[in-house]
């Protein structure tokens, strides 16, 4: 509530100046529907220079746009000019912004009728229907569907992750539309896609939603997915699957690793989905397997599958660092520096495998061992 009333306020110290404000956006739809809003985002009559007049700190982030950033108790709120946008030459940004139009423009550039919508204390603006598309559960676009997605071809998978995150249906003919639209999809930035593909595959709707996709055809204008890939997706099941875990399920359902580097995904979720993507189906985890995990790790692997692999304080050492030996220890003994990581690693797989106790006199013993076997010339590859 702190940062509604927040809000208010801004909408308030606005009216005061002349102006107009409201609430708008995903915060206004989020509100009919019972759920608490991540942010709010405010639209003004106003420009951005005499907004920022009226507020102590105001970041000027997005000045081209109308756009700039009041904080208040240390709050951050998007307030836009209410703006109209002309043509969009590459279907996503488009190619002039006009500030200072009607409350009716601005929201008519909107993607969703549900998104459509503004609120300020005296009460509700809906000039599409949105409040009625919130009541029967239907993604619909505002306007012409295909205009919208000339305008942003993103619109296309937002329209996707609306009804997985929301449970809600597509409205028919939005869905023709992308399918008539869909090939433009393959000019939108991939990490834009990446985005929300993400969020639909962690909406309690995503069977729904990927079997729209399906029925549409879109899958084939994001890397290297297929129909087959999104069918898998439906049939998995998702519990306590993060944004960092989601892409293990995506690899699982038949995308193949080395094509996760065209997703543009950050290296943890990269790493993490090559890590456990081989475990998910493993009722039974090796010493070894369970080692190469982090406690955290191991742990989400749990919550991912449903199994109950054994912890990781039951292994012999737990990291490298818990051996008997060290390093400093191999190159006592006259061992090369090439040849330390790879001794140390024969140690380690030995002691996790229970084949030698973590004892220094045993490991020192071994390490004479493969010396002898190996020699001090060249490591073994």
């Amino acid at each position: 509530m702190k940062m509604l009333e927040s809000a208010n306020q801004i909408i308030q110290t606005i009216e005061a100046a002349g102006g107009e404000a409201y609430i708008v956006g995903g915060a206004v739809r989020d509100m009919l529907l019972k759920r608490e809003p991540g942010d709010y985002d405010l639209a003004t009559s106003l420009l951005p220079e005499a907004v920022m007049h009226l507020f102590p700190v105001v970041i000027p982030t997005g000045l081209d746009h109308g756009t700039v950033t009041v904080v208040l108790d240390h709050i951050p709120f998007e307030v836009t000019t209410f703006r109209s946008e002309s043509t969009y030459s590459d279907r996503r940004r488009p190619d002039e912004v006009t500030l200072g139009v009607s409350l009716e423009e601005d929201l008519t550039r909107r993607d969703f009728t549900i998104n459509a919508m503004a609120l300020k204390p005296t009460g509700l603006v809906d000039l599409f229907g949105g409040q009625a598309d919130l009541a029967t559960k239907v993604v619909r676009t505002v306007g012409r569907a295909e205009d919208r997605f000339d305008e942003d071809a993103l619109r296309m998978i937002r329209a996707f992750r609306f009804m997985s995150q929301l449970e809600f249906t597509l409205d028919p003919e939005t869905e023709r539309a992308i399918e008539n639209k869909k090939q433009h999809l393959s000019s939108v930035a991939v990490e834009r896609i990446a985005i929300e593909f993400e969020k639909l595959l962690l909406g309690p709707g995503r069977k729904a939603a990927l079997a729209a996709m399906r029925r549409t055809g879109i899958g084939h204008y994001m890397p290297h997915m297929n129909d087959v890939i999104l069918h898998q997706l439906m049939l998995l099941p998702f519990n306590g699957v993060s944004p960092d875990d989601v892409w293990t399920l995506v690899l699982v359902a038949g995308l193949r690793p080395e094509s996760l580097r065209e997703w543009k995904r950050s290296k943890k979720q990269e790493g993490r989905a090559k890590t456990f993507a081989p475990l998910v189906h493993e009722q039974t985890l090796s010493d070894w397997q369970r080692y190469r995990l982090s406690d955290e790790e191991l742990d989400h692997l749990n919550q991912m599958t449903g199994y109950r692999h054994e912890g990781r304080a039951s292994l012999p050492i737990r990291r490298l660092q818990d051996l008997a030996v060290n390093g400093r220890d191999m190159m006592d003994l006259g061992l090369r520096k090439h040849q330390i990581k790879e001794v140390l690693h024969h140690l380690e797989q030995q002691v996790v495998h229970r084949q030698l106790d973590n004892e220094r006199e045993i490991l020192l013993k071994e390490v004479m061992n493969w010396k002898n076997q190996h020699g001090t010339g060249s490591s073994r590859h």
